[in-house]
């Protein structure tokens, strides 16, 4: 690579870091989250300033061309992604299930409809 092309990379790594940090506080964004994406961005901040790294780990892995660890490695990373939005999606969705019963167990009693006669 070039070095524009890793200045570029800099500065949108710079950016990314600048667009996350900005989200957690304006709370769009919760603080367990914002450290996954710090940790990625990191990484792909390592990756580009280091050009050869994925040369010599896709050699030692026995992949002929380099490329491909890259894409491996997000397909992997979006898999786990993925199964992790599904697990938290999964425990609020009985929570909710759990909240909506306890609210209508507690409103019951109160808006059940009187049978005295007027």
């Amino acid at each position: 690579m070039t070095g524009q092309t890793h200045a570029l990379l800099a500065v949108l790594t710079v950016v990314a870091v600048l667009v996350i940090i900005r989200l957690v506080r304006r709370g769009a964004l919760k603080a367990k989250y914002s450290v996954l994406w710090l940790t990625v961005g990191l990484v792909l901040a390592v990756a580009a300033s280091v050009p050869t790294l994925l040369d010599r780990v896709a050699d030692r892995l026995g992949i002929w061309y380099q490329p491909t660890l890259f894409l491996m490695l997000a397909i992997g990373f979006l898999l786990l992604v993925a199964m992790h939005f599904s697990y938290e999606l999964s425990r609020l969705e009985k929570r909710v299930r759990a909240l909506a019963e306890e609210l209508a167990l507690l409103r019951g009693p109160v808006e059940e409809p009187n049978d005295e006669p007027s």
